[in-house]
């Protein structure tokens, strides 16, 4: 090696601009071993050691791991071949990666309007927001194994990025007045209560023009999911304290009605 271009650890280091660190798990992991030393009993690194951390540098630009990089540069791997191979499903998963920082920017930025329009944020409110936007294909397949109609689930999914943060905006003014009115002691049978559980169908049925196939759909639905709700159930707006109020303002509403067709039956 020439004495020229060899230097110890910590001198490589400065030079090509990477942790001492870096370079002694590199060493560890047998990426990087120099193989000449000094008079001390130092590691020299040389040209031929800039060359490989040039390698791994560039390839873990592409993505890959270390030990995915480890097999590419053994010295009996055809390069040319071996990224034939991988370099397809390098792209895919670079591509996932891309998506999923599109969605995180996009969370970021939906989150930060609703603060920016003073809208308060708890942890609960929060989860859902996150959860609704990260794992949106997934919800609708899971909706999908419960709702037969594709047409219901595909439109319930197809709002803009303007509709569903007017929505979200709707949906935090709403939950402050649920939670007023839980807080003030309101009954369930109280005319507030049956305008707030209104105000919530309305907003979950409004860009639905079949809203009578939905109640079916639904209905349905919640037969079929049976124990499936119990053992889990994505995040939501609401508290368990708030959805069970809600719950008995359903049942309120519903002996109500049936109560109003006795009576003009009657």
């Amino acid at each position: 090696m020439d004495k020229k271009t060899a230097f110890i650890i910590s001198e490589f280091s400065k030079r090509a601009r990477v942790s001492v660190r870096t370079l002694r798990y590199y060493e560890e992991i047998g990426l990087i071993v120099p193989t000449d030393k000094n008079s001390s009993g130092h590691r020299l690194y040389g040209l031929a050691e800039l060359a490989k951390l040039q390698h791994i540098q560039s390839l873990k630009f592409l993505g890959y791991s270390l030990q995915e990089i480890k097999g590419l540069m053994d010295d009996d791997v055809d390069i040319s071949l071996q990224l034939n191979k991988s370099l397809p499903l390098q792209h895919k998963l670079l591509r996932e990666k891309r998506d999923e920082l599109d969605r995180a920017i996009e969370a970021v930025e939906h989150v930060q309007n609703l603060l920016n329009q003073g809208k308060p944020m708890t942890w609960t409110v929060l989860s859902s927001l996150l959860f609704q936007i990260e794992h949106e294909e997934d919800q609708k397949e899971w909706i999908k194994d419960y709702i037969s109609d594709e047409e219901v689930v595909n439109k319930f999914f197809s709002l803009s990025k303007q509709q569903r943060q007017q929505l979200d905006l709707e949906m935090l003014e709403w939950l402050q007045s649920l939670k007023r009115l839980m807080n003030k002691g309101a009954s369930p049978q109280s005319p507030e209560a049956f305008d707030l559980l209104i105000q919530l169908t309305e907003m979950a049925t409004r860009h639905v023009e079949d809203k009578e196939a939905l109640a079916n759909q639904l209905e349905q639905a919640q037969e079929l999911m049976g124990s499936d709700v119990a053992d889990f159930q994505f995040p939501t707006f609401l508290t368990e304290e708030e959805e069970a109020f809600l719950e008995e303002i359903g049942k309120e509403m519903e002996t109500l009605y049936n109560k109003e067709i006795k009576d003009d039956e009657s």
